[in-house]
């Protein structure tokens, strides 16, 4: 089975008033010492016989913004997992990146470096919006930073938008939708604005300052963004994802298919198929643990089976295409339908999951309520 690897770049040109991301603004020096710990960190991997034979044919960088990177460290990085590790072609190496931060010398850097797919923070095409949400970008940048992809032959480019913003209307969502499809880029993934506590967003909102925001517009704005999109020729693969032929995530979906991945850098978790370990959440205290342990892991947690087969269950439904109930007593020995019967069943008669010829996935109404759904299974 193909592994997929995972390295946390967890610094910012500007903290954003949404994100509850173990990220934030940085200084120079920090970064050095960041990347030194990320280097000693993937090093010490490679030398684990608990992870020899490990074949990875996805690395997916993400943050914070980690374009904020030069292109040299990027390519330190990359190499350092290429001696580490056996990697299989065709890869897929995926980079976040918010609008401003890419310039062309920098990106044909990331190219000949290997990375091959790119995911933009968009999130709004109106710069009211994005002043709004404390993006350093404007609308204009993205539109550049796309031609900038391009033209460095990096045509594998994602750009996320984020639905049910503060006074957004129906209207505006309407022209942000027709600014993105114009741009056809072959992956769209689109968010429901979620308002975490800690965070500046959830202020303004106690504040008054900003309004909540409207369930119900929310669910209008994600339907109209899934009818688009379907209308468009993309694939609805995931809750939030859409694509065209042959350009999912291949990344994203060893998430979603119980398939094993290691992440490097604070925060960053790793998963094996029978346990899940995850690294101390801040840049700072990864480098303090990297230099004076050698480690920086914060916990462990191992999997029973029943665990494992329920955790691949809500994870699999995300999928629109659901989960093959006879694949999955097989892979897993648990009968979906015994084990949850009555729970699914309710869910049913409220139109939130359906199964039909073997598959059980969410229904158009449980897509939008699919945390009610996945209820049942933590």
């Amino acid at each position: 089975m193909m592994w997929g690897i995972y390295i946390h770049i967890p610094f910012c040109h500007y903290k954003c008033i949404y994100c509850d991301f173990d990220s934030g603004v940085y200084s120079p020096s920090l970064i050095a010492d960041y990347l030194a710990a990320l280097q000693q960190e993937i090093l010490r991997a490679g030398e684990d016989d608990a992870l020899s034979g490990l074949v990875a044919d996805t690395i997916y960088f993400g943050g914070g913004t980690p374009s904020v990177l030069r292109g040299e460290d990027i390519e330190e990085i990359l190499d350092t997992v290429r001696r580490c590790f056996a990697l299989r072609e065709p890869m897929e190496i995926t980079l976040e990146a918010n609008p401003g931060t890419l310039t062309r010398e920098k990106v044909r850097r990331y190219a000949s470096a290997g990375v091959n797919r790119v995911s933009v923070g968009a999130q709004s095409f109106h710069d009211e919006e994005l002043k709004m949400l404390g993006r350093i970008h404007t609308v204009e940048e993205v539109h550049r930073s796309v031609d900038v992809l391009r033209d460095a032959g990096i045509e594998n480019i994602n750009l996320d938008v984020i639905a049910g913003l503060p006074h957004q209307t129906m209207d505006r969502w309407q022209r942000t939708m027709d600014a993105l499809f114009a741009l056809h880029p072959p992956h769209v993934s689109m968010y429901l604005l979620d308002v975490h506590e800690e965070t500046a967003l959830a202020t303004l909102i106690r504040k008054n300052v900003l309004p909540p925001p409207d369930e119900d517009l929310m669910a209008a704005f994600y339907y109209a963004f899934v009818d688009r999109a379907t209308a468009e020729g993309y694939e609805h693969y995931e809750i939030s994802n859409f694509c065209r032929p042959g350009h999912q995530s291949r990344h994203n979906l060893k998430y979603w298919s119980d398939q094993p991945y290691l992440g490097f850098g604070c925060s960053a978790h790793s998963y094996d198929l029978t346990r899940r370990w995850w690294n101390i959440p801040t840049p700072t205290a990864y480098i303090g643990a990297m230099r004076t342990q050698g480690i920086a892991r914060a916990g462990v947690i191992p999997l029973t089976p029943e665990e494992r087969a329920r955790e691949a269950l809500f994870l699999g439904l995300r999928r629109r295409e659901g989960i093959n109930l006879s694949d999955f007593s097989q892979r897993y020995g648990v009968d979906v339908l015994t084990r949850y019967g009555p729970d699914l069943e309710s869910l049913r008669e409220h139109g939130l999951i359906e199964w039909e010829g073997g598959q059980l996935k969410l229904t158009r109404k449980g897509l939008i309520l699919a945390n009610e759904v996945f209820t049942v299974f933590v």
